[in-house]
């Protein structure tokens, strides 16, 4: 798409400078990834040099306050970046919107002013890059199953030990941010704290094999004995876990999104082109009614992320809105990619054209911070409170 789909229907939520911030992030998404996203995709690898590219362009710290170093933009910059980056590599902006949302996101929510000089200011300019652990094979959605403990050792001087899986960024993040059980709660509960860890400090254990998203370093990662430095105050860990998700997922939607709108321009390409029956593909109405529907579905999706978008710039609560907009945006994003997939026929089961890893890398959206099913939960869950606390306040 041109840069003019940073103006409409966005144009409310954007400045002038968020505007030329982003015309300049769609340059070089298609000069400096879309020329190497099947290489990429092929090593199962992204080297260390694009996201240090991404950083001198201010990609790695896109709502951070500018004066720790970040760009200071809103909400609905930050998805048209991870959108445009998802076009052309979904793995990627992946990687940037869990660096930037949760890595770096949780340690500019509860960090103290010397993290944030020491760490923060490398993370939001790109020299480093930001992991964040929660993750664990009996731990996800359900933070409170949590096993990797943290033991306070002296005072201040804390030590982890633990395992973590499916963690993005899991071996070349420089710092982790990592969640870990420190005692009981007054009732009884487990107490979630978040602390941070040197890359030095873990023990790698393997990059998991993905069905999409392949080139994203999504790793398991063991901590014996690791030193860590406690991040905010003991016990928070996981209400700031828990508002750095509603970003997160602002993250994901964005790159549902950009994947949506790649398969449905591939889509529309090969119908115009491709021929069946003496007739072009575009002619036949079965065809036409799955574009129209795609179209829908995707100019619904960036209605309630641009809802999201909103609360968020204005610091204001959208955990339902952030839900909303994951849940309709992964899924209609996988629902496009299908019928992408399906009009290009059996060439585009093949790996010789990127809409079959479109359809695979869609797929991860409606698993990754917090499934399509936890989001039910979610929205039905604000839903009924607040018809509960209505109706507590009629009687």
């Amino acid at each position: 798409m041109s840069s003019d789909s940073f103006t409409a229907p966005w144009r409310e939520q954007l400045s002038p400078a968020e505007t030329a911030f982003l015309n300049k992030v769609a340059h070089f998404a298609k000069t400096e990834i879309a020329p190497h996203a099947d290489a990429w995709e092929n090593a199962e690898e992204l080297p260390r040099a694009a996201f240090m590219k991404a950083g001198k362009l201010g990609l790695l710290g896109i709502t951070a306050p500018r004066a720790l170093g970040g760009q200071g933009f809103g909400y609905a910059a930050y998805a048209l970046a991870i959108r445009e980056l998802a076009k052309y590599q979904a793995a990627f902006a992946i990687d940037l919107a869990a660096h930037n949302a949760l890595g770096s996101g949780h340690l500019l929510a509860a960090g103290s002013p010397a993290q944030h000089r020491r760490v923060l200011t490398k993370l939001l300019k790109g020299t480093w890059l930001a992991g964040w652990a929660l993750t664990e094979p009996e731990a996800g959605s359900d933070s409170g199953g949590v096993l990797t403990t943290a033991t306070e050792v002296k005072p201040g001087k804390w030590e982890l030990n633990g395992f973590k899986r499916y963690i993005t960024l899991g071996r070349t993040a420089d710092v982790m941010i990592v969640m870990a059980v420190t005692g009981k709660t007054a009732e009884g509960r487990k107490e979630i704290s978040a602390f941070l860890v040197n890359r030095s400090e873990i023990i790698p254990v393997r990059k998991v094999p993905t069905c999409g998203l392949r080139a994203s370093d999504t790793a398991e990662f063991k901590l014996v004995n690791a030193k860590a430095e406690l991040i905010g105050q003991r016990g928070t860990g996981q209400v700031t876990a828990l508002a750095c998700l509603d970003k997160g997922r602002i993250g994901v939607a964005a790159v549902s999104l950009g994947l949506a709108r790649a398969a449905l321009d591939a889509a529309l390409h090969h119908a115009v082109n491709r021929r069946q029956f003496g007739k072009r593909l575009a002619d036949f109405q079965a065809l036409q009614f799955m574009l129209a529907d795609c179209e829908v579905e995707l100019r619904a999706a960036e209605a309630l992320v641009l809802q999201a978008t909103a609360l968020a710039s204005r610091g204001e609560r959208h955990t339902i809105e952030s839900s909303v907009a994951k849940l309709y945006a992964s899924e209609a994003a996988s629902r496009i990619c299908n019928r992408a997939l399906q009009i290009h026929g059996g060439y585009g089961y093949t790996r010789d054209i990127p809409v079959e890893r479109y359809w695979r890398d869609a797929r991860l959206s409606e698993i990754g911070e917090g499934s399509s099913e936890v989001q039910r939960i979610v929205i039905s869950r604000t839903l009924l409170k607040n018809q509960e606390a209505a109706l507590a306040g009629i009687r």
